[in-house]
């Protein structure tokens, strides 16, 4: 492997001492900030941290609790496995803003000054010098350099007007340059009136004179920029902006010690034209005109709040929880990087540490604030460990609702202390191009808790991301062979082992055969417990699967797997370049090794079950599946390949020659908010659907495709309506308010579920907001559309499309559109009944085997619901509460509200039902909408079929 190998090529480059193992997607930019001159924003240290590679994006993970029935007001404090013990728990109830209990809060958004005048390591006397001295730089050998991430600029200008024709203007300095080669660069910039910030000169690696001391360069500034600066400027005897860039990427630093590099030195700058100075400086008179980089701090917004009202139906929490916004507005606040920190926890050199906590999800991916989890330790005697992310994970998340949150700790074990920090903060300067949007974005945090286990095995911390992905390629990418992750060639996974760690292996094998050991490969001594390894060199063939699992020894000879079924279940974990080749199957009409069908999983590692599949193997389909790792993460690792251009994370495109043996492909999607189709992804689909030789099937299926694709635009190409013939109405199926929970969906007359009904489960813990189709206007036009799928209002929940790309011959291409996930359907034997509909009677494709899950056809009945009320959220209530009920038959249904007396005050619902789940809402007003007192109120309900139930509530003024 090449030298800068560090975990995974380029990839797993980073510096979890540093704070996170991060992500950027581009380089940091150079360009100007917006109107002009001025220096744009910098990154706060968390997002300097975000940009380092190994960080990306993800989801807020649901830990779903043991439940029946509707969540309770504390629904989340789930009871530890048995061998853990709480150490810590607070349910904030004993906080105020007077005494927050030894929680401490931290306004983390100033910036250093990285330029600035000193004689440390100066060409002689003072010099100008980007970096600083640190002396928990441990792995730098003078403690002073430059951290990751950084994009600092010390700027100036020069008067340049009234100068002789064909002169010359010559920047001249001496400087020492010492930074990570290729990645890490210094630049002479100059303004250009059209094109903003350009370089004139840049530097990368070592640059210094022989014997190591300051080199002396030479720069040109091209006439043409200086004459349109003043042809356009309408103030004429002004000075030409000039600044120098330095911009390191995401890792490899004095900061997270993986490069020994000092920054950048620059002295005696001066400016000629022809002989003639126009500018000096030796940098002994001070700062003088230069302006370096300057980053304000925002504030510290962290209090304890109470009674917060949020949006979530399934979990009410009106109890004290941490709120880092704004409290006038309520929204956090551009350039926000603010840390919460529990007190200091007594885990007594526990073998495991995890720590779990409730949050409620309100930071949409586009709006580009997310949170960060991180920690730190010490044993008696000792300083504070730096602050280490366990997951290097920035989280996201647009649901509004309460989720439970639980992540293992690796590096905490055998620690005598241990503090964890929940830091929320605008990565704008990163994902947005800039700057964020914090209108109505925020998130709230309660119920923290630190579970120990005194003694364990070695235990793992791994991500699906840093795993081994499925591809088309045959032919090596990235490193030496076509077996990678999306973040790079090595799969990477974090140990523990609190009784020493003895050894370790990736177990691997190919198509089946005997397994191989290859060692688990240490880091770097700035990230001790991330282990990695990779196949052997190659170039790995198509119908190759990759099987592989994780063993690792303590010294007391005890052996931990990962997965943890590999030896005595042979779970492994998999991955494979397709196309595979599987049995055939002549006397079924399967005459081909090859499957005709690709299943593309881009909801995987976030189901419990692969719904789809299971069908699919049920009726005797054969079909490859590609499943995309992390699929939250957007990284890229999907059919359709990275974003052209893309140098972080570069996953390279499928050609379109790779799927044509495909007739069908199923995109599925799951409940994903974002990246449920990437605009490559809709370019390679396009592509293969006209694509002669045989007619082509698409299976969209997801609750926010085509939210994603219009909402967020993200639609390439008229994806919607032109290839798929239909068009998104919006987020909600119903009219607000939502409050049908579990809606009866049904096939549509004349169409491949005709007769056929089911319900899709939108309910608790997570409620989906199914999308609401119409047929394309332009699919008329192009083919013949209808609806096949209706909602109870009638309205379109899935969609079909029928078309010819080609005049000739009789090739045709089809799709079906589902609104909603697959996942969402309740009843198990109509999802196997739905699949068969859309493949064999729409699609016209025939099973590969004999059927092995066949349930007996229902023969269109609709499925039970059940009658119930459930008690309204919240209770007690101000002003609004939600009362959410199902009825099992179609007729009128009632519910009444009466006060203590039995007095009517108010009927909230008065209309006939379709059986399914309900939501009513009541404001606290009676009839003539006046506002009623305080007090106990009862409602009831009366529906067909005779069922008659009746709860409390309770209004507060």
């Amino acid at each position: 492997m090449a030298s800068r190998l560090l975990l995974c090529s380029r990839t797993f480059r980073s510096g979890i001492a540093a704070v996170i193992l991060g992500i950027a997607f581009l380089h940091p930019s150079v360009a100007p900030a917006a109107g002009g001159s001025a220096s744009p924003a910098a990154d706060s240290p968390s997002v300097e941290a975000a940009r380092e590679r190994g960080i990306v994006r993800t989801e807020i993970p649901i830990l779903t609790p043991s439940q029946d029935g509707v969540r309770a007001r504390r629904p989340h404090r789930v009871p530890p496995p048995i061998e853990e013990v709480i150490v810590f728990e607070d349910s904030l109830e004993d906080l105020s803003i007077e005494d927050e209990a030894g929680w401490t809060h931290v306004d983390n958004s100033a910036r250093p000054v990285a330029w600035h005048i000193d004689s440390l390591l100066a060409c002689q006397g003072k010099s100008w010098w980007c970096g600083r001295v640190d002396s928990s730089w441990i792995y730098d050998s003078n403690r002073a350099g430059y951290e990751n991430s950084w994009t600092h600029f010390l700027e100036n200008g020069v008067w340049l007007d009234s100068i002789p024709t064909n002169a010359i203007t010559r920047i001249k300095f001496r400087h020492r340059f010492s930074a990570e080669a290729n990645y890490d660069h210094g630049q002479v910039q100059v303004y250009d009136w059209d094109e903003g910030w350009v370089p004139v000169a840049s530097y990368t690696g070592e640059v210094r004179a022989q014997g190591g001391g300051c080199d002396t360069a030479l720069v040109i500034v091209p006439e043409t920029v200086r004459a349109k600066w003043y042809l356009n400027n309408p103030s004429g005897h002004t000075l030409l902006p000039f600044r120098l860039a330095f911009t390191s990427d995401v890792a490899y630093s004095s900061a997270d010690g993986l490069y020994n590099g000092d920054g950048w030195i620059v002295d005696n700058i001066t400016v000629t034209v022809n002989n003639e100075v126009r500018f000096f400086d030796n940098c002994e008179g001070g700062p003088g005109a230069w302006t370096p980089s300057l980053f304000p701090p925002v504030g510290d917004f962290y209090q304890v709040a109470h009674n917060v009202v949020t949006e979530d139906i399934c979990t009410d929490n009106r109890t004290n929880v941490w709120v880092m916004w704004d409290p006038v507005v309520q929204s956090l606040v551009p350039r926000l990087d603010d840390l919460l920190r529990t007190p200091s926890v007594f885990i007594n050199r526990s073998s495991a540490v995890s720590v779990n906590f409730d949050v409620y999800r309100n930071l949409p991916l586009y709006a580009c604030f997310y949170y960060h989890l991180r920690y730190r330790t010490r044993n008696v005697g000792e300083l504070w460990s730096e602050w280490i992310d366990p997951t290097r994970l920035l989280y996201y998340g647009s649901a509004k609702d309460w989720v439970r949150q639980k992540t293992p700790l690796t590096g905490a074990a055998n620690k005598d202390s241990l503090m964890v920090e929940l830091g929320v903060t605008d990565y704008g300067q990163i994902y947005c191009g800039g700057s964020g949007s914090s209108n109505g974005v925020y998130t709230f945090f309660d119920n923290v808790a630190i579970g120990v286990v005194g003694t364990s095995p070695p235990n793992f911390v791994s991500r699906d991301i840093d795993f081994f992905n499925d591809t088309f390629h045959t032919a090596p990418f990235r490193s030496n062979d076509n077996i990678n992750t999306p973040l790079g060639d090595s799969v990477v996974v974090e140990v523990s082992a609190s009784r020493g760690y003895k050894s370790g292996f990736m177990y691997w094998r190919a198509n089946g055969g005997s397994f191989s050991a290859v060692t688990l490969q240490n880091s770097a001594p700035a990230l001790p417990r991330h282990r990695y390894a990779d196949v052997p060199a190659g170039a790995y063939p198509a119908n190759t699967t990759i099987d592989y699992y994780f063993a690792v020894t303590d010294s007391l000879n005890e052996t931990a797997t990962l997965p943890a079924g590999a030896i005595t279940d042979q779970h492994y974990f998999s991955a494979s370049v397709l196309p595979l080749k599987t049995a055939t199957n002549p006397g079924g009409g399967c005459f081909d090794s090859l499957a005709s069908i690709l299943f593309v999983n881009n909801f995987s590692g976030r189901e419990t079950k692969t719904y789809i599949a299971e069908s699919l193997k049920g009726l005797g389909y054969k079909f490859d599946t590609w499943d995309v790792n992390a699929p939250s993460s957007g990284i890229g690792n999907t059919p359709g390949g990275s974003t052209t251009g893309e140098t972080v994370y570069f996953w390279p495109p499928s050609d379109v020659s790779r799927l044509v043996q495909y007739s069908t492909i199923i995109w599925h999607t799951g409940n994903l908010n974002s990246f449920t189709i990437r605009t490559e992804d809709q370019a390679l689909l396009q592509s293969w659907i006209q694509q002669t030789g045989k007619s082509r099937n698409l299976w969209m299926t997801g609750d926010n495709i085509g939210d994603d694709m219009v909402t967020r635009m993200q639609e390439y190409n008229s994806f919607l309506g032109f290839t798929c013939g239909v068009r998104y109405v919006r987020d909600l199926w119903e009219s607000l308010p939502q409050d049908s929970l579990l809606p009866l969906v049904t096939g549509v007359a004349g169409g491949p579920m005709a007769g056929r009904s089911f319900h899709a489960d939108a309910d608790c813990p997570q409620i989906d907001d199914f999308d609401l189709l119409t047929t394309s206007t332009q699919a008329p036009a192009n083919g013949k559309a209808g609806t096949i799928l209706r909602y109870p209002n009638g309205l379109a929940a899935a969609t079909r499309f029928a078309t010819k790309y080609v005049s000739f011959g009789s090739d045709s291409a089809r799709v079906a559109f589902l609104g909603f996930s697959f996942n969402t359907i309740k009843e198990g034997g109509e999802r196997l009944l739905l699949t068969r509909d859309i493949m064999n009677t729409y699609f016209k494709v025939t099973p590969c085997y004999d059927a092995t899950s066949v349930e007996e056809d229902p023969v269109g009945q609709a499925p039970p619901v059940p009658n119930s009320l459930a008690q309204n959220i919240p209770n007690p209530f101000n002003p609004n509460t939600t009362i959410r009920y199902s009825v099992s038959q179609s007729g009128p249904v009632a519910i009444r509200v009466y006060n203590a007396g039995g007095a009517l005050v108010r009927t909230l619902v008065s209309a006939p039902h379709a059986p399914g789940a309900y939501e009513a809402r009541w404001d606290g007003k009676d009839e003539g909408g006046r506002r009623l007192g305080s007090g106990v109120y009862f409602y009831r309900i009366e529906s067909a079929g005779g069922f008659r139930a009746a709860k409390k509530l309770i209004l507060l003024k």
